[in-house]
């Protein structure tokens, strides 16, 4: 089940990708002939009112989009015809897809599902505040006669009591009732408790809070992905850590049978932000290798030769394979002896 949800995952970042070029290149006169999710033999195919092949096919670990030019250059909306900018910005329009898919994965988890967090309602009670009175579903609203909004300053209350017994006000049911309690202090907690626990509940953010955190966290996974490529690339380190298609699945399984929901829409956010940089490096056959060549038909004033440009992204196509074959089956040796995840 967890490989289905990891592979779910995969393909939901692929029809986001996928899917900002399709819709940049519609945008901009560009005709799109076929809308691939995954690669390898077909499985299932229709076709659009506009002749575009919505296709579904069986090797879940990419996709693409095939513009007019890729199989023929006459065509007046092909992609070659078009302005540099228009080509430009449906490249492009690929990774940024996926930058805005990790924003609003930060957004929606936050604002729509919520934090799972403590709430002043008691959960579980220690034999302290059993004897006392205190039972499990009451919810705290005071400490001493003055009011407390939290578990922060529910617990900072009791702890600056030192000893001293406390007055909880709660509610339970439709009455409030007032338990005396007589603290101790706890050695492996550092200061002084009743005996209880908070119950948790999710609890939604405002998306006053919610959307200027998005930006940073994902700012943030940016450059930690960023100087990891630079650290991988400079200095070799953090080689033996790459995975291929096979391990990234298996890692996101595991990782999602251990964590929930709440890890899902973290791991969607970083592996978005994660595939928006890697498609924006300049390696052939990925989309920053064809900005790459965008920019220099802008310095130029001319285009690549299209046989040239060919060469080039089939020999980047037959490296990347070649590599994902390697990883793969250091992934499936690294699986087989327990090793992956340690």
């Amino acid at each position: 089940m967890y490989i289905i949800l990891a592979l779910l995952l995969l393909d939901v970042l692929v029809i986001v990708h996928e899917g900002g070029h399709f819709w940049a290149a519609r945008l901009c006169g560009i005709e799109v002939v076929e809308y691939a999710i995954g690669m390898g033999p077909l499985i299932l195919q229709r076709t659009t009112k506009r002749n575009t092949k919505i296709s579904l096919r069986l090797f879940p670990v990419g996709g693409y989009c095939m513009f007019v030019d890729e199989e023929t250059g006459k065509d007046p909306r092909a992609f070659n015809n078009q302005a540099l900018w228009k080509r430009a910005v449906t490249i492009f329009a690929g990774p940024l897809m996926n930058f805005i898919a990790a924003f609003f994965a930060i957004v929606i988890y936050l604002s729509v599902i919520g934090l799972n967090g403590a709430v002043s309602r008691v959960a579980i009670t220690e034999p302290n505040a059993a004897e006392a009175g205190l039972l499990a579903g009451d919810t705290i609203i005071e400490v001493n006669g003055t009011a407390v909004a939290s578990p922060v300053d529910i617990s900072a209350a009791i702890s600056a009591c030192e000893g001293q017994t406390v007055t909880l006000t709660v509610e339970r049911g439709q009455e409030t009732k007032e338990i005396a309690i007589s603290p101790f202090y706890d050695e492996a907690a550092g200061r002084w408790r009743v005996g209880f626990t908070f119950d948790q509940e999710r609890q939604r953010v405002s998306l006053l809070y919610s959307l200027p955190f998005s930006v940073r966290y994902n700012a943030e996974s940016a450059t930690l992905i960023v100087k990891t490529l630079k650290a991988l690339i400079t200095r070799g380190q953090g080689v033996d850590e790459v995975t291929g298609p096979v391990g990234t699945v298996y890692a996101i399984s595991e990782i999602t049978r251990d964590g929930g929901i709440d890890i899902i829409f973290d791991l969607l956010a970083i592996i978005s932000v994660n595939l928006g940089i890697m498609n924006l490096l300049p390696i052939p056959g990925l989309d920053g290798s064809r900005l790459l060549f965008l920019l220099v038909e802008a310095v130029r004033r001319k285009p690549i030769s299209t046989e040239i440009e060919g060469r080039i992204t089939m020999a980047g196509y037959a490296l990347l394979i070649g590599l994902m074959l390697i990883l793969t089956y250091k992934d499936i040796l690294q699986i087989m002896t327990g090793s992956l995840l340690k």
